[in-house]
């Protein structure tokens, strides 16, 4: 499977969320070159669980501490990721017999979302921040 790469025009000017998004590319190419099993789907969800509380947490404060018109809407992004990741964990409590086809839904996932939230969603409070910067 093919997997996302980290670039420059990923940036949202802050290096910490910068640095959580690039730790998030590691967990995708990670997730996309592992041997599955039913222990390491289990670590990759509960790694994917606290990025998303701690990852989320800090870009939301970012956010909020600089006025972004779009707040809400993002947290409602955050929400969506959030309810997925707790249906693929109920999902595979009950199925674990399934590792394969979970991290190939899971690594497909990630990697459509992360491309898309990034490149639009964040890019929309970054552009907003710097906006606010020059004026």
């Amino acid at each position: 499977m093919t997997t996302v790469q980290w670039t420059s025009d990923l940036s949202v000017g802050d290096r910490s969320i910068d640095d959580d998004h690039k730790g998030l590319f590691q967990l995708v190419d990670e997730l996309s070159h592992a041997n599955m099993s039913h222990d390491y789907i289990n670590v990759i969800l509960d790694r994917l669980k606290k990025y998303t509380i701690e990852h989320f947490s800090r870009e939301e404060v970012y956010m909020k501490k600089a006025g972004f018109p779009g707040y809400e809407d993002h947290i409602k992004e955050h929400a969506n990721f959030n309810e997925w990741l707790e249906t693929i964990r109920s999902t595979y409590a009950r199925f674990p017999q399934s590792p394969f086809i979970i991290g190939d839904s899971v690594n497909g996932y990630l990697q459509r979302w992360l491309r898309h939230h990034i490149l639009t969603e964040d890019m929309k409070y970054r552009d907003f921040i710097l906006s606010q910067k020059k004026s």
